[in-house]
């Protein structure tokens, strides 16, 4: 183990930065979430660290599940998604123990931050300016850089399609105009990325 391993640190700042993230969007005072969240990383950790991986990685993948989690609750209560949380991730993206080169990383960014961009624009002209967020925007680019172009897109597929299945009742029942309420879609994207960061750590992907 190397203590001084750059996903220390990335994993550290990620954590007080979710507690931070908390108390601004969840009304979790720090004197309670510093020490909840530290805590319940610290389990998160010592659990994964019973898998084939290495402490330093686990601590890192703590931490990035935490940050997804927590992105996911404040989407799905305020439809909005942290910048805390999205520079967590992007801390996290310049650490991550699997191997994606800086040109990967850069062309991830630039595709799905580019894409996610394109199609804010279009719902912007078609009169749907909340359908898709800036918050949405900069998380995409922050999975492009985490997980490169191609696990990049193949998470954003998975988001997408768990997202339309959660609204398809509801746009059955009332309409496509219906399609962008009350289904956030940073809820799909951060289950999706955490879902795609653990495959490709643990070597399934």
């Amino acid at each position: 183990m190397n203590a001084i391993d750059p996903a220390w640190f990335a994993a550290i700042a990620a954590t007080m930065l979710a507690a931070f993230a908390a108390r601004q969007d969840l009304g979790l005072k720090l004197q309670f979430g510093i020490p909840a969240i530290t805590a319940l990383m610290i389990a998160m950790t010592a659990l994964l660290a019973l898998t084939p991986i290495l402490p330093h990685h686990a601590a890192w993948f703590a931490a990035l599940a935490l940050c997804c989690g927590l992105i996911a609750e404040i989407d799905r209560r305020h439809f909005l998604i942290p910048d805390l949380l999205v520079l967590a991730l992007a801390g996290l993206a310049l650490t991550a123990p699997f191997a994606t080169t800086a040109i990967e990383m850069l062309a991830g960014a630039l595709l799905l931050g580019g894409f996610f961009l394109a199609v804010r624009a279009g719902f912007a002209r078609a009169g749907q300016n909340e359908a898709l967020g800036l918050g949405d925007v900069k998380l995409a680019l922050v999975m492009g850089a985490l997980l490169g172009p191609q696990y990049g897109l193949l998470a954003v597929a998975c988001a997408g399609l768990a997202t339309l299945a959660i609204a398809a009742p509801r746009v059955l029942r009332n309409g496509a105009s219906t399609l962008g309420a009350g289904a956030p879609f940073g809820v799909g994207l951060a289950a999706a990325l955490a879902l795609m960061a653990g495959l490709r750590l643990w070597g399934a992907a």
